[in-house]
């Protein structure tokens, strides 16, 4: 357990917390994957349109959510709203979240794509549990990194490059492993 606290102390040092705030999060992505919409977009014309109410919209489009993400994203797409999923920083993420939903973070502005990478490198480094999630992560890292670079600081690049150089060695092109 101190090692996980370490780590966790160690990260937070490098990525402050900050709140999510405009951004999206990783289940909007995951919604918006589908219906190229996010919940608070969808008209009555869309579901008009494919004949099925908001609620139908979630159950009948085959969504694999753990049943907590389901009725957030019930009462997202119900009151077309953004989802009240109570994350507040990347502290008040869980394993779970980013298991059933990382594959989605290409679809994060580059501060979501901030926010998100603290807590994916976290999981990745203080559990034994699958990791593909963090596949997704270093994909978008490789393939946005220009639009994204500018959010990070030189301290929190750093420790990308080290991480990639540690646990992505030859997957992420432009960083050398000298």
């Amino acid at each position: 357990m101190n090692i996980d606290l370490n780590i966790q102390n160690s990260i937070e040092k490098i990525f402050p917390p900050f709140p999510l705030g405009e951004n999206r999060s990783l289940l909007e992505c995951d919604f918006y994957d589908t219906h190229y919409s996010y919940f608070d977009q969808i008209t009555d014309d869309y579901l008009s349109a494919l004949e099925v109410s908001a609620e139908e919209l979630i159950l009948e489009w085959s969504f694999d959510w753990p049943n907590s993400y389901l009725q957030i994203g019930l009462e997202a797409a119900r009151s077309r709203t953004r989802p009240i999923e109570g994350i507040n920083t990347w502290k008040d993420i869980s394993y779970e979240y980013l298991y059933y939903f990382g594959y989605n973070c290409s679809f994060l502005s580059s501060e979501g794509y901030k926010f998100f990478f603290p807590a994916a490198t976290y999981y990745f480094l203080t559990t034994d549990q699958n990791k593909a999630y963090m596949d997704w992560f270093i994909f978008r890292l490789n393939s946005q990194w220009e639009k994204d670079n500018h959010v990070f600081n030189d301290i929190q690049k750093e420790f990308i490059i080290e991480f990639v150089k540690e646990h992505y060695k030859g997957y992420v092109p432009w960083i050398h492993n000298d």
